[in-house]
């Protein structure tokens, strides 16, 4: 073959890679996206594991470095699939990739919260309310730590918690009962007394807030006040409390 023919063809096969080679990486990125779409579909049909292959593909189709969302997006299907351990491999390569991401915090502290890992579903829950602390995620952050700490019998912290939910939504009446209900543990009786009253006043009908301040006021020697609310609340449908009505109340 002649040399400089040669050479031509030699520099035209390394034109047209250098040409071709961004175009197929464009394409494999088109189709990530699209691989990404179909598996954050699939979840919401609940086919997690045709969601799980979809958001493989994504992974190793996507050459960029910014893959965060989509371990994500994976680990929450492993989650959903009780793959808890799939889950936190999936969230932790998140985190090495993007360590400010809310959104990974959220959802690896409820995969944590799921395997009863109480410690470091807080420690993630933190971080969510120091990254992000006037959020929504920051709400939902407090939340899940109020009823923890709740759970846990720790009813000191569980009403700082439950006060800082009710700076986002003020009148959630479930949380404001929750609030009045640790303070009742904590003996604090005249403080959870305070919080029922304002439950009843959102939810006239919240039938737990009257057993409750009806056992409060028992505590405090308001017999009347206390009868009147239990007596109520059996009305709205507490009847485990009739043995306490038939102690306290009967003439």
């Amino acid at each position: 073959m002649n040399y400089k023919y040669e050479t031509k063809l030699i520099v035209i096969a390394i034109i047209l890679t250098a040409i071709s080679a961004p175009w197929s990486e464009s394409k494999a990125q088109k189709t990530a996206i699209e691989f990404k779409e179909i598996g954050i579909k699939q979840y919401k049909e609940k086919q997690y594991t045709k969601a799980i292959e979809a958001f493989t593909k994504t992974i190793e189709l996507d050459s960029s470095k910014s893959k965060t969302d989509v371990y994500i997006y994976r680990g929450i299907a492993h989650d959903a699939m009780n793959n808890f351990g799939l889950a936190i491999e999936d969230f932790n390569k998140a985190q090495s990739i993007d360590s400010n991401d809310v959104f990974l915090y959220v959802e690896r502290a409820k995969t944590y919260y799921n395997m009863r890992n109480h410690e470091a579903a807080c420690n993630d829950f933190l971080k969510v309310t120091a990254l992000n602390p006037n959020s929504k995620d920051a709400e939902e952050a407090w939340r899940f730590l109020g009823k923890i700490k709740q759970g846990e019998k720790d009813y000191k912290n569980a009403v700082n918690y439950y006060t800082r939910v009710l700076r986002f939504s003020p009148k959630d009446y479930e949380i404001i009962y929750k609030r009045g209900e640790c303070k009742f543990f904590l003996n604090d009786y005249k403080a959870s007394i305070k919080d029922f009253d304002l439950c009843i006043e959102i939810s006239s009908e919240f039938q737990y807030a009257f057993a409750l301040r009806g056992e409060a006021k028992l505590k405090i020697a308001d017999k009347e006040g206390a009868c009147k609310d239990l007596n109520t609340a059996y009305k709205l449908g507490v009847k485990d409390i009739l043995g306490m009505i038939n102690e306290n109340c009967k003439k």
